[in-house]
């Protein structure tokens, strides 16, 4: 005849089992979430690399310059367009 501390005794190492191989497949799932997130986070990070390398590439000083006289008929600056602030003030004080 089976005993019932036999019995309890029985029960408690199935739950323990149990509850041992449940810890195992979610710490396995873990793992492999914290693999898929760490590949991501590569992923990204060479996203943002390619990102300022184009951001680079197209904000060149040459290239705004070409741009902008082709399309918003821009010229140069010239040094004789440049105007000093004393001149700006003269101009101002004249008309007054």
């Amino acid at each position: 005849m089976i005993k019932t501390t036999h019995v309890l005794l029985l029960i408690s190492i199935l739950g323990i089992i149990f509850f041992n191989y449940e810890i195992k497949n979610n710490y396995h799932n873990n793992e492999k979430e914290i693999l898929n997130l760490k590949n991501l986070i590569s992923e990204k990070k060479q996203d943002i690399k390619l990102v300022k390398a184009e951001l680079a590439y197209l904000s060149r000083p040459e290239r705004i310059q070409s741009i902008a006289k082709q399309q918003l008929n821009m010229k140069e600056i010239l040094p004789t367009d440049v105007w000093n602030i004393n001149d700006i003030s003269k101009l101002y004080f004249e008309k007054n």
